[in-house]
């Protein structure tokens, strides 16, 4: 191979010099060691200051919500204060209106739990119905 580039400075011509070494010394391809000191490792010691500080953790407990409105305090916040069964079971206090069980409490969409699942079933699996015919 001939170098036939014109200009010194580029980039190529680096490269053609340290793949074809036509001088006679022998080429080092071993990298130098890099020496960090203090003052270059100001960003290292900031990443490690917040790793730290994300596995501390104190710090993840504070940030999460304490249940105190039901006996289950080892379970997680789902809302007013309780966890999610007991929420469900004693937390909710509007009733059903859109379906014909008037009293019972509110689940989702003006529906009860009963009804409001036996809708989204049955749209559910017209959904799948619905792809597999088409699909043939």
């Amino acid at each position: 191979m001939t170098q036939n580039f014109e200009d010194k400075n580029s980039v190529f011509s680096g490269m053609f010099s340290l793949l074809c070494n036509f001088s006679g010394s022998s080429t080092s391809l071993s990298l130098p060691k890099i020496l960090f000191d203090e003052e270059n490792q100001t960003g290292d010691t900031e990443h490690r200051r917040r790793a730290k500080k994300l596995k501390d953790k104190s710090s993840l407990k504070s940030s999460r919500k304490r249940i105190t409105a039901c006996p289950h305090v080892n379970k997680r916040h789902y809302a007013k204060n309780m966890c999610n069964n007991c929420y469900h079971r004693v937390g909710r206090e509007k009733k059903a209106w859109a379906c014909p069980h008037e009293e019972r409490k509110l689940y989702a969409k003006g529906m009860c739990q009963f009804c409001y699942l036996q809708s989204y079933h049955k749209a559910r699996s017209y959904s799948v119905i619905k792809n597999e015919s088409f699909s043939i």
